[in-house]
Protein backbone atom coordinates (compact mmCIF):
# COMPACT_ATOMS: atom_id res chain seq x y z
CA UNK A 1 0.00 0.00 0.00
CA UNK A 2 1.42 3.78 -0.91
CA UNK A 3 1.77 5.73 1.86
CA UNK A 4 -0.68 8.35 2.52
CA UNK A 5 -0.10 12.19 2.66
CA UNK A 6 -1.25 14.34 5.25
CA UNK A 7 -4.51 15.04 3.36
CA UNK A 8 -5.50 11.91 2.76
CA UNK A 9 -4.50 10.18 5.79
CA UNK A 10 -7.22 12.90 6.83
CA UNK A 11 -10.07 12.37 4.45
CA UNK A 12 -9.71 8.69 5.85
CA UNK A 13 -10.46 9.50 9.04
CA UNK A 14 -12.92 11.72 8.07
CA UNK A 15 -14.60 9.22 6.61
CA UNK A 16 -14.03 6.40 8.46
CA UNK A 17 -15.67 4.87 11.71
CA UNK A 18 -13.48 5.88 14.71
CA UNK A 19 -13.84 3.85 17.49
CA UNK A 20 -12.28 5.04 21.17
CA UNK A 21 -12.33 1.47 22.86
CA UNK A 22 -12.29 3.63 26.61
CA UNK A 23 -13.89 6.84 27.38
CA UNK A 24 -14.24 7.25 31.31
CA UNK A 25 -15.29 10.94 31.42
CA UNK A 26 -17.12 10.22 28.53
CA UNK A 27 -20.60 10.82 31.37
CA UNK A 28 -19.68 14.26 32.03
CA UNK A 29 -21.27 16.60 30.13
CA UNK A 30 -18.56 18.63 29.39
CA UNK A 31 -16.68 16.37 27.84
CA UNK A 32 -18.68 14.20 25.75
CA UNK A 33 -19.46 16.95 23.59
CA UNK A 34 -14.91 16.90 22.93
CA UNK A 35 -15.76 13.23 21.10
CA UNK A 36 -18.42 14.51 18.79
CA UNK A 37 -16.03 17.27 17.75
CA UNK A 38 -13.21 15.47 17.16
CA UNK A 39 -15.20 13.28 14.48
CA UNK A 40 -15.27 9.84 16.89
CA UNK A 41 -18.24 7.89 15.83
CA UNK A 42 -18.01 5.22 18.74
CA UNK A 43 -16.80 5.57 22.37
CA UNK A 44 -16.84 3.07 25.08
CA UNK A 45 -18.59 4.44 28.29
CA UNK A 46 -17.19 3.11 31.45
CA UNK A 47 -20.21 2.11 34.08
CA UNK A 48 -18.13 0.39 36.47
CA UNK A 49 -14.82 0.79 37.35
CA UNK A 50 -13.49 1.28 40.65
CA UNK A 51 -14.34 -1.25 43.90
CA UNK A 52 -16.65 1.51 45.17
CA UNK A 53 -18.88 1.92 41.98
CA UNK A 54 -19.20 -1.77 40.79
CA UNK A 55 -22.07 -2.72 42.68
CA UNK A 56 -24.82 -4.35 40.89
CA UNK A 57 -27.12 -0.92 42.31
CA UNK A 58 -24.38 1.39 41.26
CA UNK A 59 -24.09 0.18 37.71
CA UNK A 60 -28.22 0.30 36.90
CA UNK A 61 -28.21 4.21 38.20
CA UNK A 62 -24.83 4.50 35.68
CA UNK A 63 -26.35 3.16 32.53
CA UNK A 64 -29.69 4.43 33.67
CA UNK A 65 -28.35 7.79 33.50
CA UNK A 66 -26.65 7.42 30.32
CA UNK A 67 -29.77 6.12 28.61
CA UNK A 68 -31.11 9.88 30.12
CA UNK A 69 -29.06 11.57 28.91
CA UNK A 70 -29.24 9.88 25.28
CA UNK A 71 -32.74 10.77 25.26
CA UNK A 72 -31.86 14.51 26.10
CA UNK A 73 -29.65 14.86 22.54
CA UNK A 74 -31.01 12.12 20.25
CA UNK A 75 -29.24 14.52 17.65
CA UNK A 76 -25.88 14.02 18.97
CA UNK A 77 -26.08 10.47 20.61
CA UNK A 78 -27.18 7.11 20.20
CA UNK A 79 -26.82 3.82 22.11
CA UNK A 80 -25.42 1.27 20.69
CA UNK A 81 -26.09 -2.53 21.23
CA UNK A 82 -25.30 -3.92 17.57
CA UNK A 83 -22.65 -2.95 14.51
CA UNK A 84 -25.68 -1.83 12.25
CA UNK A 85 -26.68 0.61 15.53
CA UNK A 86 -22.69 1.94 15.09
CA UNK A 87 -22.99 2.28 10.94
CA UNK A 88 -26.00 4.27 11.67
CA UNK A 89 -24.44 6.42 14.01
CA UNK A 90 -21.53 7.10 11.16
CA UNK A 91 -24.67 8.29 8.55
CA UNK A 92 -26.11 10.45 11.13
CA UNK A 93 -23.03 12.06 12.42
CA UNK A 94 -23.95 10.90 16.00
CA UNK A 95 -21.97 9.83 18.69
CA UNK A 96 -22.48 6.10 19.48
CA UNK A 97 -21.98 5.18 23.20
CA UNK A 98 -21.23 1.81 23.79
CA UNK A 99 -21.87 0.46 27.95
CA UNK A 100 -18.76 -0.92 28.95
CA UNK A 101 -17.72 -2.40 32.71
CA UNK A 102 -13.89 -1.99 33.62
CA UNK A 103 -14.34 -4.65 36.05
CA UNK A 104 -15.88 -7.92 36.23
CA UNK A 105 -17.16 -7.65 39.87
CA UNK A 106 -20.62 -7.02 38.69
CA UNK A 107 -21.23 -10.28 37.85
CA UNK A 108 -21.16 -11.18 41.49
CA UNK A 109 -21.15 -15.07 41.71
CA UNK A 110 -24.57 -14.94 39.29
CA UNK A 111 -23.89 -15.81 35.56
CA UNK A 112 -27.11 -15.22 35.14
CA UNK A 113 -26.40 -11.53 35.60
CA UNK A 114 -24.30 -11.54 32.41
CA UNK A 115 -27.97 -12.35 30.22
CA UNK A 116 -29.93 -8.91 32.20
CA UNK A 117 -26.83 -6.75 31.26
CA UNK A 118 -26.34 -7.89 27.56
CA UNK A 119 -30.69 -7.03 27.68
CA UNK A 120 -29.81 -3.07 28.64
CA UNK A 121 -27.42 -2.89 26.74
CA UNK A 122 -23.57 -3.61 27.75
CA UNK A 123 -21.51 -5.20 25.05
CA UNK A 124 -17.75 -4.87 26.77
CA UNK A 125 -16.67 -5.97 30.06
CA UNK A 126 -13.47 -6.30 31.27
CA UNK A 127 -12.97 -8.89 33.67
CA UNK A 128 -10.46 -6.80 36.26
CA UNK A 129 -9.53 -3.77 37.21
CA UNK A 130 -5.83 -3.88 38.25
CA UNK A 131 -6.32 -5.95 41.61
CA UNK A 132 -8.40 -9.53 41.64
CA UNK A 133 -11.28 -10.62 42.00
CA UNK A 134 -14.03 -13.69 41.50
CA UNK A 135 -12.86 -13.80 37.81
CA UNK A 136 -8.90 -13.40 38.18
CA UNK A 137 -5.94 -11.70 38.98
CA UNK A 138 -5.75 -7.79 38.40
CA UNK A 139 -2.00 -6.63 36.80
CA UNK A 140 -0.98 -5.01 39.73
CA UNK A 141 -1.40 -8.07 42.29
CA UNK A 142 1.59 -9.49 43.40
CA UNK A 143 0.48 -13.00 41.96
CA UNK A 144 -0.36 -14.17 38.82
CA UNK A 145 -2.60 -17.07 39.67
CA UNK A 146 -4.69 -16.61 36.14
CA UNK A 147 -8.71 -17.22 35.33
CA UNK A 148 -10.88 -18.72 38.11
CA UNK A 149 -12.82 -21.58 37.01
CA UNK A 150 -15.69 -18.71 37.51
CA UNK A 151 -13.70 -16.84 34.53
CA UNK A 152 -13.84 -19.45 32.67
CA UNK A 153 -17.28 -19.83 32.35
CA UNK A 154 -18.03 -16.24 32.46
CA UNK A 155 -15.74 -15.67 29.32
CA UNK A 156 -17.77 -18.75 27.88
CA UNK A 157 -21.37 -17.26 28.70
CA UNK A 158 -20.40 -13.79 27.65
CA UNK A 159 -19.14 -15.75 23.76
CA UNK A 160 -22.52 -16.86 24.04
CA UNK A 161 -24.16 -13.48 24.52
CA UNK A 162 -22.25 -11.61 22.37
CA UNK A 163 -20.24 -9.23 24.98
CA UNK A 164 -16.45 -8.29 24.06
CA UNK A 165 -14.45 -10.02 26.65
CA UNK A 166 -11.97 -6.50 27.69
CA UNK A 167 -8.53 -7.99 29.61
CA UNK A 168 -7.62 -4.25 30.19
CA UNK A 169 -5.80 -4.34 33.69
CA UNK A 170 -6.05 -7.92 34.19
CA UNK A 171 -3.09 -9.79 35.32
CA UNK A 172 -1.14 -11.40 32.68
CA UNK A 173 -1.67 -15.44 33.14
CA UNK A 174 -5.47 -14.43 33.35
CA UNK A 175 -5.34 -12.32 30.12
CA UNK A 176 -3.64 -15.90 28.66
CA UNK A 177 -6.29 -18.09 30.36
CA UNK A 178 -8.71 -15.99 28.60
CA UNK A 179 -7.78 -15.90 25.18
CA UNK A 180 -7.33 -19.51 25.35
CA UNK A 181 -10.56 -19.88 26.87
CA UNK A 182 -12.56 -17.64 24.04
CA UNK A 183 -14.15 -18.85 21.31
CA UNK A 184 -14.54 -15.23 20.34
CA UNK A 185 -12.14 -12.76 19.55
CA UNK A 186 -10.77 -10.94 22.66
CA UNK A 187 -9.73 -7.46 23.58
CA UNK A 188 -7.34 -5.26 25.36
CA UNK A 189 -9.05 -2.07 25.07
CA UNK A 190 -6.51 0.22 26.26
CA UNK A 191 -2.97 -1.04 26.21
CA UNK A 192 0.43 -0.31 25.12
CA UNK A 193 3.66 -2.52 24.75
CA UNK A 194 5.47 -2.95 27.85
CA UNK A 195 8.77 -3.63 25.46
CA UNK A 196 8.40 0.83 25.05
CA UNK A 197 6.75 1.69 28.21
CA UNK A 198 7.42 -1.01 30.81
CA UNK A 199 4.75 -0.35 32.89
CA UNK A 200 2.41 -3.53 34.59
CA UNK A 201 -0.66 -1.67 32.86
CA UNK A 202 1.24 -2.59 29.90
CA UNK A 203 1.32 -6.35 27.75
CA UNK A 204 4.55 -8.35 27.04
CA UNK A 205 5.28 -9.91 23.71
CA UNK A 206 3.67 -13.08 24.27
CA UNK A 207 0.53 -11.36 25.01
CA UNK A 208 0.53 -9.51 22.37
CA UNK A 209 1.25 -12.90 19.95
CA UNK A 210 -1.99 -14.68 21.53
CA UNK A 211 -3.98 -11.55 20.94
CA UNK A 212 -3.07 -11.90 17.07
CA UNK A 213 -3.40 -15.84 17.12
CA UNK A 214 -7.05 -14.90 18.41
CA UNK A 215 -7.76 -12.18 15.99
CA UNK A 216 -8.08 -9.48 18.32
CA UNK A 217 -7.05 -5.91 19.39
CA UNK A 218 -5.42 -3.59 21.35
CA UNK A 219 -6.36 0.12 21.55
CA UNK A 220 -3.50 2.66 22.02
CA UNK A 221 -3.71 4.51 25.61
CA UNK A 222 -3.07 8.01 26.27
CA UNK A 223 -2.90 7.78 30.03
CA UNK A 224 1.31 9.80 30.40
CA UNK A 225 2.60 6.59 32.86
CA UNK A 226 1.76 4.11 30.02
CA UNK A 227 3.03 5.78 27.50
CA UNK A 228 6.27 7.10 28.45
CA UNK A 229 8.52 6.34 31.48
CA UNK A 230 9.32 9.24 33.68
CA UNK A 231 7.66 11.57 31.46
CA UNK A 232 4.36 13.53 32.52
CA UNK A 233 3.92 15.13 29.63
CA UNK A 234 4.07 12.79 26.41
CA UNK A 235 3.66 13.29 22.85
CA UNK A 236 1.88 12.26 19.78
CA UNK A 237 5.23 10.81 18.62
CA UNK A 238 5.90 8.95 21.91
CA UNK A 239 2.32 7.10 21.55
CA UNK A 240 3.26 6.31 18.24
CA UNK A 241 5.94 4.35 18.82
CA UNK A 242 4.05 1.68 20.95
CA UNK A 243 1.82 1.64 16.98
CA UNK A 244 4.65 0.93 15.18
CA UNK A 245 6.16 -1.37 17.88
CA UNK A 246 2.88 -3.40 17.93
CA UNK A 247 2.42 -3.60 14.23
CA UNK A 248 5.94 -4.89 13.63
CA UNK A 249 5.16 -7.67 16.23
CA UNK A 250 1.74 -8.82 15.39
CA UNK A 251 0.54 -6.72 12.27
CA UNK A 252 -1.21 -3.67 12.17
CA UNK A 253 -4.90 -5.45 12.01
CA UNK A 254 -4.57 -5.68 15.63
CA UNK A 255 -4.35 -1.92 16.75
CA UNK A 256 -7.14 0.41 17.40
CA UNK A 257 -7.59 3.39 20.08
CA UNK A 258 -8.68 3.06 23.62
CA UNK A 259 -7.22 6.49 24.54
CA UNK A 260 -8.74 6.57 28.28
CA UNK A 261 -9.06 10.39 28.48
CA UNK A 262 -9.41 11.07 32.28
CA UNK A 263 -9.18 13.51 34.84
CA UNK A 264 -10.15 13.41 38.67
CA UNK A 265 -9.87 15.35 41.63
CA UNK A 266 -7.04 15.02 44.34
CA UNK A 267 -9.79 13.18 46.43
CA UNK A 268 -10.93 10.76 43.99
CA UNK A 269 -6.95 10.11 43.38
CA UNK A 270 -6.61 9.28 47.03
CA UNK A 271 -9.34 7.05 47.40
CA UNK A 272 -8.20 5.12 44.76
CA UNK A 273 -4.90 4.57 46.56
CA UNK A 274 -6.44 3.64 49.82
CA UNK A 275 -8.47 1.02 47.93
CA UNK A 276 -5.26 -0.85 46.79
CA UNK A 277 -6.57 -0.20 43.09
CA UNK A 278 -3.64 2.30 42.55
CA UNK A 279 -0.48 2.55 43.86
CA UNK A 280 1.46 5.73 43.40
CA UNK A 281 4.71 4.10 41.78
CA UNK A 282 2.53 3.04 39.11
CA UNK A 283 -0.85 6.32 39.00
CA UNK A 284 1.50 9.43 39.40
CA UNK A 285 -1.10 12.06 41.08
CA UNK A 286 -3.17 14.55 38.71
CA UNK A 287 -3.08 16.40 36.75
CA UNK A 288 -2.83 13.95 33.89
CA UNK A 289 -0.99 15.68 30.65
CA UNK A 290 -2.30 13.52 27.78
CA UNK A 291 -0.10 13.09 24.59
CA UNK A 292 0.65 16.28 23.45
CA UNK A 293 -0.89 16.98 19.79
CA UNK A 294 -4.06 15.06 21.06
CA UNK A 295 -4.76 16.45 24.66
CA UNK A 296 -8.07 15.71 24.74
CA UNK A 297 -10.87 14.11 22.29
CA UNK A 298 -11.92 16.80 19.99
CA UNK A 299 -7.88 16.92 18.40
CA UNK A 300 -7.99 12.94 17.63
CA UNK A 301 -8.07 13.70 13.78
CA UNK A 302 -4.39 14.70 14.23
CA UNK A 303 -3.82 11.08 14.85
CA UNK A 304 -3.93 10.52 11.11
CA UNK A 305 -1.77 12.56 9.23
CA UNK A 306 0.84 11.97 12.40
CA UNK A 307 0.45 8.43 11.53
CA UNK A 308 1.23 9.30 7.35
CA UNK A 309 4.35 10.62 8.47
CA UNK A 310 5.61 7.73 9.78
CA UNK A 311 4.80 5.77 6.58
CA UNK A 312 1.14 4.14 6.93
CA UNK A 313 -1.49 3.66 4.26
CA UNK A 314 -4.44 5.22 4.03
CA UNK A 315 -6.18 1.77 4.53
CA UNK A 316 -3.71 1.37 7.76
CA UNK A 317 -4.90 4.53 9.43
CA UNK A 318 -8.51 3.10 8.49
CA UNK A 319 -8.09 -0.23 10.28
CA UNK A 320 -5.79 2.03 13.64
CA UNK A 321 -8.67 4.30 13.92
CA UNK A 322 -11.67 1.69 13.94
CA UNK A 323 -11.53 -0.79 11.34
CA UNK A 324 -10.02 -3.17 13.17
CA UNK A 325 -12.24 -2.86 16.61
CA UNK A 326 -15.35 -2.99 13.95
CA UNK A 327 -13.61 -6.42 12.85
CA UNK A 328 -13.97 -7.83 16.22
CA UNK A 329 -17.39 -6.45 16.93
CA UNK A 330 -18.98 -8.16 13.95
CA UNK A 331 -17.64 -11.71 15.09
CA UNK A 332 -19.15 -10.73 18.61
CA UNK A 333 -21.74 -9.15 18.43
CA UNK A 334 -24.01 -10.72 15.74
CA UNK A 335 -24.41 -14.10 17.33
Amino acid sequence: MPQATAESASAQYRKSIVIDATAPILVNDEDWPKWHKGGVTCAFATVTATRGGASMPNVITSMAGWLAKIRKHPDRLQLVTSVADLERAKREGKLGVVFHFQNGTPIEYDLNLLELYHRVGVRAIQLTYNVKNQIGDGCLERTNSGLSDLGIAAVKEMNRLGILVDLSHTGEQTTLDAMEASAKPCVFTHANAKAICDHPRNINDKQLKKLADVGGVTGLNGFPPFVKANTPAPTLEDLLDHCDYIARKIGIDHIGLGIDYFHAPEADYQKRLVSGEWKTGDYPPPPWNYPRGIDDASLLPAIAPAMAKRGYSDSDIEKVVGGNYLRVMRAVWQV
